[in-house]
């Protein structure tokens, strides 16, 4: 059967923050006289920061997400959290200002870059006609970021949690992407570098879940995997 559409992680699978997003937290903190390091910011698992907004299909905040002022909110919330995890020490003032500059650098484009094989890989799903959509629990300004990175016009759409008040593996965020593509789900695949939010969370929406992961990690068997972007499949089953 031929693949219709294709859904994309971003972070990790797209491209990645640069020089790192810990290293987007430790400068914010610095500008606002508080230290912390990027090992210490690491030690947490990230998912632990959205233990509030969980549900057993993944994490909620449909409120949160009615308008991109009310998601900063969430997002400043979630970095003052994750800086006292790491045993970061100030005053409430100096948190909420290095929350709001957290905030603004994860929506600057300029920290943002693609690996050297996305735009090929992108190229080759156009020309076989295949709707590209990037799924990703991100922020806000996620389609915008993608517009100065000039993937804009290879793309049929982006799909951010943000703006969708859900976080992969949830079916909502897979629902809404669906919604801008004529392909069935089961004629899309979601390529992406987490087995749970990615792969199992786009099974349980009837989408074929691809593991990618360009560090050569062994798959667990019979979950499809592919090593670079243009090894995406375009026919199912793969070959």
């Amino acid at each position: 059967m031929r693949i219709k559409a294709v859904f994309l992680d971003f972070d990790g699978t797209l491209g990645e923050m640069r020089p790192s997003h810990f290293a987007a937290y430790r400068k914010a903190a610095a500008e606002c006289g508080i230290e912390v390091s990027e090992k210490d910011l690491a030690a947490r698992e990230l998912d632990d920061a959205w233990a509030r907004w969980m549900t057993p299909d993944g994490a909620v905040h449909l409120a949160e997400s009615a308008s991109e002022a009310t998601f900063r909110e969430l997002r400043i919330a979630l970095a003052v959290d994750r800086l006292r995890a790491a045993g970061a020490r100030g005053d409430e003032a100096a948190f909420r200002r290095t929350g709001e500059r957290v905030a603004e650098i994860e929506g600057d484009a300029s920290w943002y870059a693609l690996y050297d094989e996305t735009l090929p890989a992108l190229e080759r799903l156009a020309r076989s006609g295949v709707d590209a959509i990037i799924v990703s629990n991100h922020v806000w300004r996620l389609p915008e970021i993608m517009k100065a990175l000039d993937v804009g016009p290879l793309l049929a759409g982006v799909v951010s949690s943000a703006r969708v008040g859900a976080r992969k593996p949830h079916p909502l965020i897979y629902q809404h992407a669906l919604r801008l593509t004529s392909a069935r789900s089961d004629e899309t695949v979601m390529v992406g570098d987490s087995l749970t939010a990615d792969v199992a969370g786009a099974e349980r929406a009837g989408i074929h879940g691809v593991y990618f992961d360009r560090r050569g990690r062994p798959a667990p068997e019979g979950v499809p995997a592919i090593r670079t972007l243009l090894d995406i499949p375009l026919e199912w089953p793969p070959a």
